[in-house]
């Protein structure tokens, strides 16, 4: 009795030794395993994710650079409406079409004056250069002149002031106008 006992002894002592290792395998090395595995997967899964996203934001983007001529278009057109601010502050271009313009309109573009410049109130990169200018000729060529002035030529001006005196068929028309300077600086756009 005492070899059956003995055995049964083994064979439970076996059996529960068999079932730690089952077990303890279970948890030490197959589990972790399966955790790995199931990190790995979640971190693929949100890697695809973004990788979508970027994707989509690179299709944008594409749309996007389709447009860059006409980006480039209306960044130069800003910048010839507010010119940056340099030593001259293009006065005498601006001056040098307003006497292109005043051929082109048949009238007399002359009294030029320009004042120092001012900080702009409402925006402070902004200066702004007060002008003033007398214009001659016949009144529906001064009025197209001015009406190109404020719809057609592209630097920024405000006509804060305008008299006309009709004399016949001869008129001159003094103009107060604020030109626009900015102190910012912007990329340059080449051709």
């Amino acid at each position: 009795m005492t070899t059956r006992r003995i055995d049964q002894i083994w064979l439970f002592g076996g059996l529960a030794l068999i079932i730690v290792l089952v077990v303890g395998g279970w948890f030490m090395m197959i589990k972790p395993q399966y955790t790995s595995r199931d990190s790995v997967q979640a971190d693929t899964a949100e890697t695809e994710t973004q990788l979508l996203k970027e994707q989509k934001r690179l299709s944008e983007l594409k749309t996007e650079l389709k447009k860059i001529t006409e980006y480039k278009a209306d960044l130069l057109t800003a910048q010839q409406a507010l010119p940056y601010h340099n030593t001259t502050n293009k006065i005498p271009e601006f001056l040098k079409q307003l006497q292109t313009l005043g051929l082109q309109y048949e009238v007399e573009v002359s009294g030029y004056a320009a004042t120092g410049e001012e900080t702009s109130s409402t925006t402070p990169a902004v200066t702004e250069l007060p002008i003033t200018l007398n214009i001659e000729g016949p009144v529906d060529n001064i009025m197209k002149l001015v009406k190109h002035l404020q719809t057609e030529q592209p630097r920024a001006l405000l006509i804060e002031n305008a008299k006309l005196t009709v004399a016949g068929d001869k008129s001159e028309l003094s103009l107060t106008l604020k030109a626009f300077i900015t102190s910012t600086k912007t990329a340059s756009v080449k051709s």
